[in-house]
C-alpha cells in the first residue's frame, strides 16, 4: 500500500471512528440527561459515580428493587462515559489488520499487573469492525468498550486510585431490527477484570466477570443464565486481547503532534464537547502484517502431510509466555517473568525473498506524557504498589 493509499485508508478510517465516538457520547449524554431531569434521587449518586468518589446507595423512592437495580446501572454507565470526557476523551483508533490478529490470540494464564501498563486514564477502545453477538432474541453488534477501574469496597468506580480491585470494562452494543438489520437502540454491559490476583486464566476472568455481572443482572430462567454466561465469554476473549496488547511495552501506539499552547483566551468547553484525543493503535504494523499474511496465504505441493499437501508460511497466533531469569543455582530463588510474544511465522521458505515476515512490532517513539497535562496520561505506577 502506497502512502497516498494508507493516508486515505486513514482517513477514511478516522471519520468513520469519530462518527462512531459521537454516536456513543450522544446517546450516554442522553440517559444523564433524562436521569437528571426524571430521577433527581439519583443524581448524587451519579455525580459520585462520574469522579471517583466512594458510592453512598440512596433510598428506593417506592420502586421494585428490579427498577432500582436498572436506574443504579443506568447511573454507573453514565458515570463511566463522564469519566472518559474529564479525562481527555482519549480515544483508541485500532488497525483493522491488527484487530483480526489480536482476535486470533491466545493465552494460558496473564499476569494481573499487565494492566498497570496502561498508559492513559479511562480510554475509550473504538472497534475498526463490530462483532456480531445474540442477545437473547435479539442480534446485536458490539461497538467498543470504555476502560474504566472499580472498587468493590468501599464501592466505587475509579482509575486514578493505586488501591483499585480492578479493571472494568462497559461494553457498548447496538441493538439490532430482527427484520431490517437496521440499528434500533443501543445497549450496555459491564464486566469486570480481576487484576488484582498475580495471575489467572481466561476461565478465571470468565467466572469473576459472571459472578458480578449476576448480581447486576440476574436471570430467573436457567436457560437464559446460560445464554448471559455464554455471552460473557462470547465478548471477553476478543476484548482481553485488544486490552492486552494495549498495556504491553512494544505496542504499536502512535499519538498525535504535541500542540503549543495559545496565548488567545478561549472558553472553556463541556468536557462533552472536546474533539477526542486520537490515539493510532496498530497503524503500523497492521498493514504490513496484512501484506505478508496475503504473500503467503496459499498452499505448496510437497511432502510432509498425507493429503502430499505442506501448509504455506503462516502467522501462528500471538500469546503470552513465561521466560526464567537469574542464575537459577541451588541457593538463589528461580523468578519467572511472563512477556507477550507478537505473532511469529512458521515455514518462512515459502515467502518471497523481499518480503518482510514482520515478526515483532515495530520500532515506535517511546509513549510521551502529554507536556500539558490536558489528556489524562497516567503516571506509570503499579496498580498494588509493594508494601
Amino acid at each position: 500500500m502506497g502512502k497516498k493509499a494508507a493516508s486515505a485508508s486513514r482517513h477514511s478510517r478516522g471519520l468513520k471512528a469519530n462518527e462512531v465516538t459521537e454516536i456513543f457520547a450522544e446517546a450516554l449524554q442522553g440517559r444523564e440527561d433524562a436521569i437528571r431531569s426524571r430521577h433527581q434521587w439519583l443524581v448524587p449518586m451519579l455525580d459520585q459515580m462520574s469522579s471517583g468518589k466512594k458510592i453512598t446507595p440512596v433510598s428506593k423512592p417506592g420502586i421494585s428493587d428490579a427498577d432500582y437495580a436498572h436506574y443504579v446501572d443506568m447511573s454507573a454507565q453514565v458515570g463511566v462515559y463522564r469519566m472518559w470526557a474529564k479525562n481527555g476523551r482519549v480515544t483508541y483508533d485500532l488497525n483493522d489488520y491488527l484487530a483480526q490478529e489480536l482476535y486470533r490470540s491466545t493465552y494460558d494464564k496473564l499476569p494481573g499487573n499487565i494492566f498497570a501498563h496502561l498508559s492513559h486514564i479511562n480510554p475509550l477502545v473504538v472497534l475498526p469492525e463490530p462483532w456480531p453477538i445474540t442477545l437473547n432474541s435479539n442480534e446485536g453488534l458490539v461497538r467498543g468498550f470504555f476502560v474504566y477501574g472499580f472498587n468493590s469496597n468501599p464501592d466505587q468506580q475509579t482509575f486514578t486510585n493505586e488501591d483499585i480491585e480492578g479493571l472494568g470494562l462497559l461494553m457498548v452494543i447496538d441493538l439490532l431490527d430482527l427484520d431490517t438489520g437496521e440499528v434500533r437502540g443501543q445497549a450496555y454491559m459491564r464486566l469486570y477484570i480481576p487484576t488484582s490476583l498475580k495471575e489467572f486464566t481466561f476461565e478465571d476472568a470468565v467466572q469473576f466477570a459472571g459472578e458480578r455481572v449476576e448480581a447486576m443482572y440476574i436471570p430467573d430462567d436457567p436457560k437464559q443464565r446460560s445464554r448471559v454466561w455464554n455471552l460473557i465469554e462470547e465478548i471477553l476473549r476478543p476484548a482481553l486481547g485488544i486490552l492486552i496488547y494495549l498495556c504491553c511495552d512494544n505496542r504499536d501506539a502512535v499519538e498525535p503532534q504535541a500542540v503549543k499552547p495559545s496565548t488567545v483566551k478561549r472558553g472553556k468547553k463541556a468536557p462533552s464537547d472536546r474533539n477526542p484525543f486520537w490515539v493510532e493503535i496498530g497503524w503500523r504494523i497492521g498493514p504490513r502484517l496484512h501484506a505478508a499474511r496475503r504473500a503467503a496465504g496459499r498452499t505448496a505441493p510437497g511432502p510432509g502431510t498425507p493429503s502430499g499437501v505442506q501448509r504455506a508460511a503462516h502467522q501462528r497466533a500471538g500469546h503470552f509466555h513465561k521466560f526464567r531469569v537469574g542464575p537459577g543455582r541451588p541457593n538463589q530463588r528461580t523468578q519467572f517473568i511472563t512477556r507477550w510474544l507478537m505473532p511469529h511465522w512458521v515455514g518462512l521458505g515459502e515467502l518471497p525473498e523481499d518480503m518482510d515476515p514482520i515478526t515483532t512490532v515495530v520500532a515506535v517513539d517511546p509513549q510521551r506524557h502529554d507536556p500539558l497535562r490536558r489528556r489524562g496520561l497516567k503516571a506509570r505506577r503499579p496498580l498494588h504498589p509493594k508494601k
